[in-house]
């Protein structure tokens, strides 16, 4: 390979809409992946830091530590590995089975041109996050956690919501020490707090560090959305992200779905720094992902906005 190839890290908690966001990603990029434990394409490769995990699910019940704490995760061979990704050699990388809750024998992966790792950690350890090209963390505050797993694991596993605060409560100490901090460290932080009108309406944030990796997008003018209930509100300002200086694009409510055409041009007229490839390209994959979840709210717009940045980022190392 004669360039390095791209390294995108994907810093989130399980069950937050990664599946969506790699769509996104994929269409900005123009390409396919075919599923499987490791999702490979001819251009893209997915690695799920689950892999790095140290024991499998009963060696976790010995220990008695959850899977989001440091001592359950070889960061010494992740570095390594991700280093040696980067330097365009083949690996032989650990699997770990969330089927059976075991370590299934290590797969070969081949060098690709860009990798997407994805995962409890991928910003956790000082190895792997240097790195990464451009780091992104998904921040979900807790009343959006505590909905959103209400809605799924209440449908998909019978629990009932006291259940699932229950495993929100007894993850959160490792999440908090573990997980969390990479926040600070992350070039972009998409967050999802509940809207000022109150859940399932979302307020959604793309915090974009100055100066730093992600190539910024900014927007012209405030903008404010009619048509179905509640509306939405897109806003810009600044703001110090632990001790760095960011700028914030904020939708808060939703898009019309029956005008959403109409009204993601507008949005899309009224953002600098996008750098399509066509004026048109935030609203044709929008359309093209249209029944995909997070649509109608500021997750599938600022998730489509962070898919173009990924393309940018991606000809502009290789150019």
């Amino acid at each position: 390979m004669d360039k390095a190839p791209v390294m995108i890290g994907v810093a989130a908690d399980s069950g937050c809409g990664k599946s969506t966001f790699l769509r996104r990603v994929l269409g900005a990029l123009g390409t396919e992946v075919k599923p499987g434990h490791t999702a490979i394409g001819d251009m893209l490769t997915v690695i799920c830091l689950d892999d790095y995990h140290i024991n499998d699910r009963a060696g976790r019940k010995a220990t008695g530590l959850s899977a989001l704490h440091s001592e359950e995760n070889d960061f010494a061979l992740m570095g390594a590995q991700i280093e040696a990704l980067k330097q365009g050699k083949a690996i032989y990388k650990p699997i770990y089975n969330h089927d059976t809750g075991n370590k299934d024998p290590p797969e070969l992966i081949q060098p690709n041109k860009v990798f997407v790792v994805e995962g409890l950690h991928p910003i956790y350890d000082e190895k792997a996050r240097s790195q990464l090209d451009l780091s992104i963390y998904i921040d979900i505050v807790n009343d959006v956690k505590f909905a959103w797993k209400v809605q799924r694991d209440v449908a998909e596993r019978g629990w009932t919501e006291e259940q699932v605060q229950q495993d929100i409560q007894k993850r959160l100490p490792d999440f908090a020490a573990y997980v969390d901090p990479q926040k600070k460290d992350a070039d972009v932080i998409l967050r999802y707090e509940p809207s000022d009108q109150g859940l399932p309406y979302l307020k959604v944030k793309l915090i974009q560090k100055k100066g730093g990796a992600f190539p910024m997008v900014t927007l012209k003018k405030e903008l404010k959305l009619t048509g179905s209930k509640p509306g939405a509100v897109l806003k810009q300002y600044d703001e110090d992200w632990f001790g760095s200086p960011a700028t914030v694009v904020e939708m808060d409510g939703e898009i019309d779905m029956d005008n959403m055409a109409e009204q993601v041009a507008e949005i899309e007229k009224n953002l600098e720094g996008l750098n399509g490839k066509s004026p048109s390209e935030l609203t044709d994959a929008m359309l093209k992902l249209k029944s995909s979840p997070g649509s109608q709210n500021g997750t599938g717009l600022l998730q489509a906005i962070i898919a173009m940045k990924i393309r940018e980022t991606y000809d502009k190392l290789t150019a």
